[in-house]
């Protein structure tokens, strides 16, 4: 036998052996890349929706981590607690999730029109979970990651409502002899604190979701304002 002809064995061997490695490698990355290693269920994502249900004109969906860790069964019954505390009816509850590096961010956001027909009370809920470490961030860990404080919030937080309440002006939504900015901020219950805040990473930048009353008439529900970039 020729010496080439013996070391096509020895080629196809190493061949197969790269192959192997390398299809391995995709598929590790793969798992890693959407964190299939800590679902509970790998054909879902890592939050979806568990249940949905109607309240009067408007619907709830129930987010889902599925995730196995006792954080996450902690977070899970927290969301249930929460969203059972809106039993009226007119009630719609939606939620938005975002993933930054290792950062699991999911914000429930609650609009309640059983009040009144012209004002929705909005209240919000969210979480912010490490991945690497299963620790839920709190909200000064969070506002260090963004090296801002809470009096750096506040000082943003008002010029973005000061903005928003100068723009229901120049619609003339608002008319600004008959409701000064203080006034403003008690029709529609904006809380002077950060107390209230409720903080949600998308795009590696800094939401807060603030509860207060949000007047229908502000603008349509396409461009409904119920949050602010800081």
């Amino acid at each position: 036998m020729k010496k080439k002809e013996k070391n096509i064995p020895l080629f196809v061997s190493v061949t197969v052996f790269l192959l192997v490695v390398i299809i391995g490698y995709y598929f590790y990355n793969k798992d890693n890349e959407n964190y299939n290693y800590l679902k509970i269920d790998k054909s879902k994502y890592l939050i979806y929706t568990i249940s949905k249900k109607k309240s009067g004109n408007y619907n709830q969906y129930k987010p889902y981590l599925n995730i196995n860790s006792e954080m996450a069964g902690y977070i899970n019954e927290d969301i249930d607690l929460y969203i059972n505390s809106f039993d009226k009816e007119n009630v719609c509850i939606t939620y938005e999730t975002d993933l930054n590096g290792k950062i699991l961010s999911l914000i429930i956001k609650v609009e309640d029109y059983s009040f009144a027909e012209s004002a929705v009370v909005l209240s919000f809920r969210s979480y912010n979970l490490k991945l690497d470490t299963m620790e839920l961030l709190s909200k000064d860990e969070v506002l260090n990651y963004f090296e801002m404080t809470e009096d750096d919030v506040i000082l943003k937080l008002e010029e973005k409502i000061i903005d928003y309440y100068n723009k229901l002006i120049d619609k003339g939504t608002i008319n600004e002899r008959e409701c000064n900015y203080n006034c403003f901020l008690k029709a529609r219950n904006f809380g002077s604190s950060a107390e209230d805040n409720e903080y949600f990473i998308r795009d590696g930048k800094l939401i807060v979701f603030k509860p207060f009353i949000y007047m229908t008439s502000d603008s349509d529900k396409k461009t409904k304002k119920y949050y602010f970039k800081i």
